[in-house]
């Protein structure tokens, strides 16, 4: 297999090895065989004629939204309040079942996702193996979801207590005193939707789409994804797919970037960006995190060779995602999502009909 790690400490590039992994981290990655140590695993999966990259991060997701999906004008949650209104927290664990789905589907391993019912969100994130951080929006136009009380639940039932799932804080604008307050005395990261780009003393803060403004702290998205510069993060937000493979593609188009760069930018500068430390490169001691793509066989073979075939590949070619292992779980497995079965998607589908827009 060829193996790009993203690494500064192993290869960025291994034409020829092998990953070995061990109760949910990497144990060791290089070229050639494995050691004598290392070749009888309990479970071997090939990795002949594939390409492995590290897991794709989200650094902006919404999941409420995506039956709305394909619609226009979908940047801001409070413009669909009437829509919101009639979803409850069981709506919600469907609904979020269905967006992860696509996203593990597509390699997605690990988001940011600031959103109503955050406590259902959470519950199916766990159910499905993702892992994520979790951003009640406040003074975003979303009292009537009681952001406040959403933020008690993930701090009383998941944060810090279930492995994979933390909290932080989500703001629109200008950072209200009791935003501070809460962030200082939680020691949580802050997200501020919109507003200016700027460093705030004592206080751990991501901008995503602000108005002005850049830095190695900024996340885009959507309608700001033609303003990408490097070291900034990147987001599906709302889109009609839900594949960062697709969000990488418009930003190398939009911006002429380099696509390894902008690919670094969704699998490794992401996860840091959010707050998940352990995530990232392929690198021994880190959490296992990684995407096997098939280059045996048409649609991706042949097999790239090089950095930039392989950039060229993920971003512009048609590479199918066989196998996604997160920690020490394997959530997708020769192209089949393990994590949910049919019966759980038929259910959500029932369960949403009438939510769904209609049409005009």
């Amino acid at each position: 297999m060829s193996v790009l790690t993203f690494s500064i400490k192993e290869k960025t590039l291994i034409s020829k090895g092998f990953v070995f992994l061990d109760n949910g981290r990497v144990v060791y990655v290089d070229e050639g065989e494995p050691p004598e140590e290392f070749r009888y695993p309990e479970l071997l999966v090939t990795g002949r004629e594939r390409l492995v990259i590290p897991g794709f991060n989200s650094a902006f997701t919404n999941l409420s939204l995506y039956p709305l999906r394909y619609g226009k004008d979908l940047q801001d949650l409070s413009a669909h309040l009437d829509y919101l209104r009639r979803l409850t927290r069981t709506d919600m664990y469907f609904l979020a079942t269905m967006g992860l789905t696509e996203l593990i589907s597509r390699g997605v391993t690990t988001a940011l996702i600031i959103d109503i019912y955050l406590d259902e969100v959470a519950r199916a994130v766990h159910d499905l193996g993702l892992s994520a951080v979790l951003a009640p929006p406040l003074n975003c136009g979303l009292e009537d979801f009681t952001p406040e009380n959403e933020l008690r639940l993930l701090l009383n039932r998941w944060h810090g207590k279930v492995e994979g799932i933390s909290a932080g804080i989500a703001a629109c604008g200008e950072l209200s005193k009791d935003v501070r307050a809460l962030a200082r005395n939680y020691g949580l990261k802050v997200f501020v939707v919109g507003g200016n780009a700027e460093d705030v003393a004592d206080l751990d803060v991501v901008h995503i789409n602000p108005s002005s403004g850049s830095s190695n702290k900024v996340v885009r998205w959507g309608p700001q994804l033609g303003r990408w510069q490097p070291e900034e993060g990147l987001g599906i937000g709302v889109r009609p797919s839900y594949s960062m493979v697709d969000v990488v593609r418009e930003v190398s188009y939009r911006t002429s970037r380099h696509p390894l760069d902008v690919l670094y930018a969704a699998t490794v500068r992401n996860p840091s960006l959010i707050g998940l430390r352990d995530v990232g490169p392929l690198e021994r001691g880190l959490k296992t995190n990684l995407v096997m793509m098939n280059t045996s066989e048409p649609p991706g073979w042949p097999p790239p060779r090089n950095l930039d075939e392989i950039a060229r590949a993920v971003t512009e070619g048609s590479l199918e995602v066989e196998t996604v292992i997160l920690n020490d779980e394997i959530l997708v497995d020769g192209g089949e999502t393990l994590t949910v079965g049919s019966d759980m998607i038929l259910k959500a589908k029932k369960r949403l009909e009438n939510i769904l827009p209609t049409k005009d």
